[in-house]
């Protein structure tokens, strides 16, 4: 289930635009207009099939949770009068199903939300444009500093290359999907549950996995300034070697966004804030206004943005470095006279087990107990299924 990041970014501007009011002693503001604001995320795409609005509630800053807004009725209506209604599906979803005919290239789509309270808010109308293709999606493997790491990070960053030679999108955003192999490290030997089965195994392989997450961040940029309508090697994302993700095999799938100038505007101020603070010199967090207005109570707040926009999208797969890759942590647990596996409890049940292998790669016949996710890698939340893109 997709969370609404644009809360959690608009709600680090409030916080952050507070801390900075003061620089050597502790303060706690009290920020308390900004608290159970309407929140609205959604961009409607030229992809058929179903496309989601999410629509949540702000909390306190301290306590940064996501509070859904459930039980509203929200349509989306363009310029010629049809009207599109979205299905509750829990959590602040709301959810559409498109088909042929339905979005159409310069057709504006407008969205209304009803909330629990019955105010009704509104976004402007916003046309709906086609994106030009990507040109290409690159990754270069090189170090990155960070505060915690100033000697560098190892890992591959990646780059966008897209153009419009038509001149009809100035304004950019991308989003970008991951997708990464991993392996359970240990093969399944034993399995004892008060009884030893040495026959014991998974009803399907799961010795591989593969798990696709959201990218979280936001990257625009614009050709507006520059007389070519061209851009080369926009940074994207950092994949280092601190997580496993490059253990074995790691694809990015870019999408890109033709944005309005006023949409564009949005974006690129919550990039900047939620990304590039930080510096004495930088800019000073401020309110970034979005689209969505209550008409039936002019003087009620709502933040967030509602675009129109086409999508194109690229995908590029690196191959593991040479370098070494961190990955979680499997510690066998030797079974033995002082450590019996009849000492295990029942709330420790089904105990797997692995033979222990010596370093000329032969086996001792010891065994070693350890956490299912050494052995299953469903447990870790992927799909042993493996994607239909995927190319080695």
């Amino acid at each position: 289930m997709r969370v609404n990041k644009l809360y959690v970014l608009l709600l680090v501007v409030i916080a952050v635009g507070a801390l900075f009011q003061r620089c050597v002693e502790p303060f706690t503001p009290e920020i308390k207009k900004y608290s159970d604001l309407l929140v609205v995320d959604g961009t409607l795409t030229d992809e058929l099939g179903a496309q989601v609005i999410t629509v949540s509630r702000t909390s306190d800053y301290s306590s940064g949770r996501f509070i859904p807004e459930n039980g509203c009725t929200v349509t989306v209506q363009d310029d010629q009068g049809n009207i599109f209604p979205f299905e509750r599906k829990g959590r602040g979803r709301y959810e559409a199903e498109f088909y042929q005919g339905d979005l159409r290239y310069g057709r504006a789509y407008m969205l209304r939300v009803i909330a629990n309270n019955g105010e009704v808010f509104e976004s402007n109308y916003q046309t709906l444009t086609p994106a030009p293709p990507v040109d290409s999606v690159t990754a270069v493997y090189e170090p990155k500093a960070t505060a915690e790491k100033p000697e560098g990070l190892k890992g591959y960053q990646f780059f966008v290359n897209t153009s419009d030679p038509n001149g009809n999108t100035r304004y950019y955003r991308w989003s970008m999907e991951e997708t990464w192999e991993y392996h359970a490290p240990f093969t399944l030997y034993a399995m004892w549950d008060g009884e030893w089965h040495f026959d014991f195994a998974f009803p399907d392989d799961r010795s591989r996995c593969w798990k696709t997450m959201d990218v979280p961040g936001i990257f625009t940029a614009t050709t507006r300034d520059i007389s070519e309508n061209v851009l080369k090697n926009v940074k994207l994302n950092y994949v280092s070697t601190q997580s496993d993700r490059l253990k074995w095999r790691y694809s990015l799938l870019v999408r890109e966004y033709a944005l309005s100038a006023e949409a564009y505007e949005f974006w690129n101020g919550l990039q900047k804030q939620t990304q590039e603070t930080g510096g004495l010199y930088e800019l000073q967090p401020y309110m970034i206004k979005g689209n969505i207005t209550c008409t039936s109570n002019p003087g009620e707040t709502a933040l967030g943005f509602f675009s129109a926009s086409g999508v194109s999208e690229k995908r590029v797969f690196v191959y593991p470095p040479s370098d070494y890759v961190s990955e979680p942590p499997c510690v066998g647990d030797t079974i033995n006279a002082r450590n019996p596996i009849e000492d295990y409890p029942e709330s420790a049940f089904p105990v797997y087990l692995y033979e222990i292998q010596q370093p000329t790669g032969g086996v001792i016949h010891q065994l070693a107990a350890a956490e299912r996710r050494c052995f299953d890698c469903l447990e870790r939340g992927g799909t042993n299924i493996r994607p239909d893109f995927w190319v080695y």
